[in-house]
C-alpha cells in the first residue's frame, strides 16, 4: 500500500538509453509549462528471459524538467512530476535521484495510487534504490472504502508492508468546516502495521476515540484492510439481557475454512450461572449456498421453567442448482421447547418453526416439486403433567406437485393439467393421503369491440385415504370425487382518454357451473380452514382455499373495476364484487359471506394522489345492512424525511356462535430525518377490541453518518408469550463502520 512505486534500474537505463532527454548541469533552456511540451523519458528495463511482468515494464517519467547532473550522479525531475510503472502512478512536486547513493527521495505534495486504488500521500518520501526500504513523513492514506490512516513518520520493511508510527485509522471524512476537528471517532496507536500479503492491519497500545474523547483501550487489536474480504478472528461482542438469564454475554469467534466455507463459534455465560454454544456454519459456491445455525445451552436458572435443563435449537437453510432444470434444497428449524429462542435473543418472523427439504424442476411451461413438511408451534399452551394433546402436528411427507400449461392451439386455446399428493402423519390424530388432479380447457378470446372472454372447461378427480377422523371413528376409510365445472369470464373495459389522464371502467361477469356434492364427511379437512371471502377469489370459479374443501353448484359472481391514470400525478383503482348461487354453502363456516344466496359485498379501493400520498382499503359489507364485516386500511403519507405510516384492521365475529371474538386493530409509525444524520421513528399497536389496550408502544433513535451508526429502541410491551411477560425493554446498536459493533440488549 505505502511506498510501493518502483523505479528499479533506474541508474543503468540512464546511462544506457541515447534518447533519454536531459539537461546538463549547466544548461540553459527554459522548462516546459504546459503538458504538450513536457519532457518525458520512457525508462526501459533489463529484459529478463521469463515473461513480462508488471515490475518489468518501462518506467514513464514526465516532468515540467529533468536535469541530469553528471559530476554530481544526481538526476532531478521538477514541475508536475509523474511517474508511471507497473499500474502505480507517483506524483510528486520535485524528484530527485542520487545515483552514487543509491536514493530517491520525492518531496512536495506527493501522492501514490496503487492498482488496487488505494492512494498514499506524503509530504516527504526517501526509498532505496531497489525500494525494499523506504521512510516517509506527513503520511496519509486513502483505502478503497474510504477509511484513511495518518501518521506522522513510516517507514516501508523489505517490501512486505508498512509500519506508521503514532498512527490514527478512522473511516470518517475530515469535517469541511474545519478539519483539524477531530473525526466522530478514530483509533490512535502507537503503532500500526499494515502487512500486505496477510492483508491485514495490526494495532499495538490502541485508544479508542469518540470526538477526540478516550473511551476505550487495548493493548493489541488487529483487522483485515479493504482489500481482505473475510479473516479469521474474534467478532464483536453481543449482550443479551432478559429475567431468564438475567445478563448474557456472547463472543463470537469467526474462522475462514477456504473460499467458500466459513464458520462461527459463539459461546455465551450469563449471570445466572448458564452456558450455551452456537455455532454458525456456511458455504456458498457458483451452485448455491447452506447455513446452518446450531446451539446448545446448559441451562441452570430456576427462572427457567423452575427446573435445569438442557436446550437447543437447529436453524439451517440450503439451496443448490443440479442443473439448469433441477434444485434441491431444505429448511430445518427445531428447538427443544418454546421458549429457547427467546431466552437467548434469537428473532423468529412467524409464531411456529418450519422443516422442509425439497427438489423442485422448473421446465418451459412446467413446474414439478417432490417436499415434505414439518411444523414446531411456539404458542401452545404447555400442558398439565401427564395430559395427551388431541392431536400432534402434522408431517407432510410426501408432498408432490405437478403443474402443466400446454402451448396454445387453435384459437389460442391451450390445456392445463394440476395434480397434487400427499401423506399426512400426526401418530395422535387424523392421518390421510390424498391424490388431487384438475385437468382443464382454456380458451380466452377477444372480441373486435373489445370484450374480453374466458372459457374454462376442467374435471376434478380426487381420492383420499384416510384414518383417525375423529377420536370416535378410529377405523381407515376411503373416499373419491369427480366433479366437472365449466365457467366463463366476461369483461368489458370502456376507456376514455383525456388530455392528462386515462380512466376505464370494466364491468365484470363470471357464470360457473358444476354438480352439488363433493364434501364428504370422509374426507379431512386439512388445509381449507382459512378461508376469507375478498377481492382476490370473488370471481374465480371456486373461490374455496387449500384442496380439501369445494364449492359446488350453479353461481354467478358479478362487478366491475375501475381504474384512473394521471400523467405524472396519481392514479385509483377501485373494485367491487357479489356473488349468487342457488343454494348456500354450507361447507364453509357460517358468516363467511357465501353461507347465503347473495354473498357479502367485498371490494377493494387503491388511492394514490401523488406519489407521497398512498391510500389502500380492502372491506366486505353485510349483504342486507351494509355493516362492515371486515375492513383493512393501510395508508402512507409524506416523503420519507415525513412519513406516517398507518393500518387498522377490523374483522367481524363470523357467527353468535362462533368461538372467536370480533377483533380490531390499528398500528401508526411517524419516521422523520430530522437532519442530514439523524431519523426517529415513534411507533404504536393499539388493541380496538375485547380488551382494549395498548399492545406495544415505543421510539426509535438513529444516527448515521458515512463511519457511524448508532440505533437506540425502547419501548413497552403489553402481551406475555409463554414465560416472557410484558414490560419496558431498550436496545442498542453502535456500529464503527469498517471497524466493529456493539449490539446490546439493554433489558
Amino acid at each position: 500500500m505505502l511506498l510501493r512505486f518502483r523505479l528499479a534500474a533506474l541508474a543503468c537505463t540512464l546511462a544506457v538509453v541515447v534518447d533519454f532527454p536531459v539537461h546538463a548541469q549547466d544548461a540553459t533552456g527554459p522548462a516546459a509549462t504546459d503538458g504538450a511540451n513536457r519532457q518525458r523519458s520512457t525508462l526501459a528495463r533489463p529484459k529478463r528471459r521469463t515473461g513480462p511482468t508488471p515490475e518489468s515494464q518501462p518506467v514513464l517519467l514526465t516532468a515540467d524538467q529533468i536535469v541530469h547532473d553528471r559530476d554530481l550522479n544526481l538526476v532531478t525531475a521538477t514541475g508536475h512530476v509523474e511517474v508511471d510503472q507497473g499500474g502505480r502512478t507517483l506524483l510528486a512536486d520535485t524528484l530527485s535521484y542520487n545515483l552514487k547513493q543509491d536514493v530517491i527521495i520525492a518531496i512536495g505534495d506527493v501522492s501514490l495510487t496503487e492498482p488496487t486504488g488505494e492512494v498514499t500521500f506524503a509530504n516527504y518520501f526517501e526509498l532505496t534504490g531497489d525500494l525494499k526500504d523506504a521512510a516517509a513523513r506527513g503520511i496519509r492514506v486513502l483505502m478503497i472504502d474510504d477509511s484513511r490512516i495518518a501518521a506522522s513518520t513510516g517507514h516501508r520493511t523489505a517490501g512486505q508492508g508498512s509500519i506508521f508510527d503514532k498512527a490514527v485509522y478512522t473511516a470518517c471524512k475530515p469535517c469541511a468546516e474545519n478539519p483539524d476537528q477531530p473525526p466522530l471517532w478514530q483509533l490512535k496507536a502507537q503503532q500500526v502495521t499494515h502487512d500486505e500479503n496477510t492483508h491485514l492491519i495490526e494495532y499495538q497500545d490502541a485508544w479508542l476515540e469518540l470526538d477526540g474523547v478516550p473511551v476505550a483501550y487495548t493493548p493489541y487489536m488487529r483487522h483485515a484492510d479493504p482489500i481482505l474480504k473475510r479473516e479469521s478472528g474474534l467478532l464483536p461482542p453481543s449482550v443479551v439481557n432478559n429475567k431468564i438469564i438475567g445478563s448474557g454475554i456472547r463472543v463470537p469467534y469467526f474462522q475462514v475454512i477456504d473460499p467458500s466455507h466459513d464458520i462461527t463459534l459463539s459461546p455465551m455465560v450469563t449471570s445466572n450461572d448458564d452456558q450455551m454454544l452456537a455455532v454458525t456454519d456456511r458455504y456458498r459456491n457458483l451452485y448455491g449456498e447452506a447455513k446452518t445455525t446450531a446451539s446448545i445451552a446448559n441451562l441452570s436458572s430456576e427462572g427457567y421453567a423452575g427446573n435445569a435443563t438442557v436446550g437447543w435449537h437447529v436453524d439451517a437453510y440450503s439451496r443448490f442448482d443440479l442443473n439448469d432444470e433441477w434444485r434441491a434444497g431444505y429448511q430445518i428449524q427445531r428447538a427443544s421447547d418454546q421458549n429457547y429462542l427467546q431466552t437467548f435473543g434469537y428473532r423468529t418472523p412467524q409464531p411456529y418453526l418450519t422443516t422442509r427439504p425439497y427438489v423442485e424442476g422448473f421446465d418451459y411451461r412446467n413446474y414439478a416439486a417432490i417436499e415434505a413438511y414439518s411444523f414446531q408451534s411456539l404458542t401452545t399452551p404447555v400442558l398439565p403433567a401427564g395430559a395427551t394433546p388431541p392431536q400432534k402436528s402434522p408431517i407432510v411427507f410426501p408432498l408432490a406437485t405437478y403443474n402443466f400449461v400446454g402451448d396454445p392451439g387453435p384459437y389460442g386455446a391451450y390445456w392445463t393439467f394440476n395434480t397434487h399428493a400427499a401423506a399426512i402423519s400426526r401418530g395422535v390424530g387424523t392421518d390421510s393421503r390424498r391424490l388431487n388432479t384438475e385437468t382443464a380447457w382454456n380458451l380466452p378470446y377477444t372480441a373486435p369491440d373489445g370484450q374480453v372472454y374466458t372459457l374454462t372447461t376442467s374435471l376434478r378427480a380426487d381420492g383420499y385415504n384416510s384414518d383417525n377422523l375423529t377420536p370416535q371413528d378410529t377405523k381407515m376409510v376411503d373416499a373419491g370425487r369427480v366433479i366437472p365445472e365449466v365457467a366463463l369470464d366476461w369483461r368489458y373495459p370502456f376507456t376514455r382518454l383525456g388530455e392528462h389522464s386515462s380512466q376505464t371502467l370494466t364491468p365484470i361477469v363470471m357464470v360457473a357451473a358444476s354438480p352439488y356434492g363433493g364434501n364428504s364427511t370422509k374426507i379431512p379437512n386439512e388445509d381449507s380452514l382459512d378461508f376469507e371471502l375478498d377481492e382476490t377469489n370473488i370471481f374465480r370459479p371456486s373461490p374455496a382455499s387449500g384442496y380439501d374443501r369445494v364449492i359446488t353448484g350453479p353461481r354467478v359472481a358479478y362487478g366491475g373495476e375501475y381504474t384512473v391514470v394521471n400523467r405524472g400525478a396519481g392514479s385509483a383503482d377501485i373494485l367491487i364484487g357479489q356473488s349468487y348461487q342457488l343454494h348456500p354453502q354450507d361447507v364453509l363456516p357460517a358468516g363467511t359471506g357465501l353461507d347465503h344466496h347473495l354473498s357479502d359485498i367485498v371490494g377493494r379501493a387503491n388511492v394514490s394522489p401523488s406519489g407521497n400520498v398512498v391510500f389502500q382499503y380492502g372491506f366486505r359489507l353485510d349483504k342486507d345492512s351494509l355493516a362492515l364485516r371486515r375492513s383493512e386500511v393501510s395508508s402512507s403519507f409524506g416523503p420519507r424525511p415525513l412519513n406516517l405510516s398507518t393500518a387498522y384492521v377490523f374483522y367481524d365475529r363470523l357467527s353468535p356462535t362462533s368461538p372467536f371474538d370480533s377483533r380490531e386493530q390499528v398500528s401508526a409509525t411517524l419516521t422523520a430525518q430530522m437532519s442530514h444524520y439523524w431519523s426517529t421513528q415513534l411507533y404504536t399497536v393499539q388493541n380496538l377490541g375485547v380488551g382494549a389496550g395498548p399492545l406495544q408502544t415505543g421510539a426509535r433513535l438513529t444516527y448515521e453518518d458515512e463511519c457511524f451508526l448508532v440505533t437506540a429502541d425502547a419501548g413497552s410491551r403489553h402481551t406475555t408469550v409463554n414465560t416472557f411477560t410484558a414490560g419496558h425493554y431498550f436496545m442498542l446498536r453502535i456500529f464503527l463502520k469498517t471497524l466493529t459493533q456493539f449490539p446490546v440488549d439493554v433489558f
